[in-house]
């Protein structure tokens, strides 16, 4: 009997052009979270920190926590809400790549996980912090 294998299929129909600009306004997104963070009290730590294919935004402390941030930005008339797009594999690509940065900077913290969504509008923008937007003990 043949087995059948399913592939995901992820088509990428953005120009260069399109895939740049997207990048670009989600390092304003960045910028603007990381300021809006700075605002509120946290001190960043870290921003866009690295290890092989994964990547967390920004690593903060909140008083006595260190905070793995992920920042989602959206333009005002997409559908999904930037929060929604914070799936399963991210949420465990951000407790991997938390767990080396803990480890490997000897971070005694308690740590939080939470998520900056921004939806931006010309020159304005809605900013939406959720703190511990997702739990390590679910997974």
């Amino acid at each position: 009997m043949a087995q059948l294998k399913f592939y995901r299929v992820v088509e990428n129909k953005r120009t260069p052009g399109e895939r740049r600009e997207a990048l670009e306004f989600g390092k304003l997104g960045e910028q603007m979270a990381a300021k809006y963070l700075e605002d509120q009290g946290y001190s960043i730590l870290e921003h866009n920190y690295r290890k092989g294919h994964l990547e967390l935004d920004l690593i903060a402390l909140d008083g006595d926590e260190l905070v793995i941030v992920e920042v989602k930005t959206r333009s005002y008339d997409t559908i999904l809400r930037p929060e929604d797009a914070v799936d399963h594999q991210k949420r465990l690509a951000m407790i991997r790549l938390g767990n080396q940065y803990v480890k490997s900077h000897g971070r005694t913290e308690n740590v939080r996980l939470d998520v900056v969504a921004i939806v931006k509008n010309g020159h304005s923008a809605d900013i939406k912090h959720i703190k511990n937007a997702f739990n390590i003990m679910h997974f």
